[in-house]
C-alpha cells in the first residue's frame, strides 16, 4: 500500500505545530489505510529524522547523546512526560541507527512503539527548525522510505 497525499498532509500539519489542522486532516483519513500507510509514513519519518540527527560522518552518535535527546523531549512534554518511557525511546533510536537489532523491539508493543516514534519525531523536527520547503523535502524523503519499507 502506498502512502497517500492526505496522510502526508496530516503528518505535515502535526510536525509544523498545527495541532487543530492535524486533527482535522487525521480524522478524515481512511482508518484502514491509515493503519498501514500513515503508520509507515511515521516510521519512515522517524528513521529519516534519527539518521539526520544522530549519524555524523557515517558514524552513529554515542549513547550519551541519545540519552540527552530523549531526556530533552521528556522535559518538553511536561505533564505528558510519563507517556515517553526513556528506555523505549532510547531503544527505538538505537534500532533506527543500527546500534541494536530490530529484535530489540520484541517487548515493545505496537502502540507504545508508534507513540514513542511520534513523540521523538516531533522533538527531532522541532530541533531542526525546518523551513516550509525543508519540511516538504523531509516528508518527501520520509514518504519514499515508507513506501520502500512496505514494498
Amino acid at each position: 500500500m502506498t502512502v497517500t497525499d492526505d496522510q502526508v498532509a496530516a503528518l505535515r500539519a502535526q510536525l509544523a505545530g498545527q495541532g487543530d489542522e492535524h486533527y482535522r486532516l487525521f480524522n478524515q483519513l481512511d482508518p484502514q489505510a491509515a493503519n498501514i500507510g500513515y503508520v509507515a509514513l511515521v516510521a519512515g519519518a522517524f528513521f529519516e529524522a534519527v539518521r539526520r540527527r544522530f549519524i555524523k560522518d557515517g558514524s552513529p552518535a554515542d549513547d550519551a547523546e541519545i540519552i540527552d535527546f530523549v531526556t530533552s523531549v521528556r522535559l518538553r512534554l511536561e505533564e505528558s512526560e510519563s507517556k515517553l518511557d526513556p528506555n523505549v525511546g532510547e531503544t527505538m533510536i538505537k534500532i533506527a541507527l543500527g546500534k541494536l537489532p530490530p529484535e530489540a523491539r520484541k517487548n515493545i508493543g505496537g502502540d507504545v512503539g508508534y507513540g514513542t516514534q511520534i513523540l521523538l519525531l516531533a522533538g527531532l523536527i522541532a530541533d531542526e527548525d525546518l523551513t516550509s520547503n525543508e519540511l516538504d523535502e523531509f516528508l518527501a524523503r520520509a514518504r519514499y522510505f515508507a513506501e520502500e519499507m512496505n514494498s
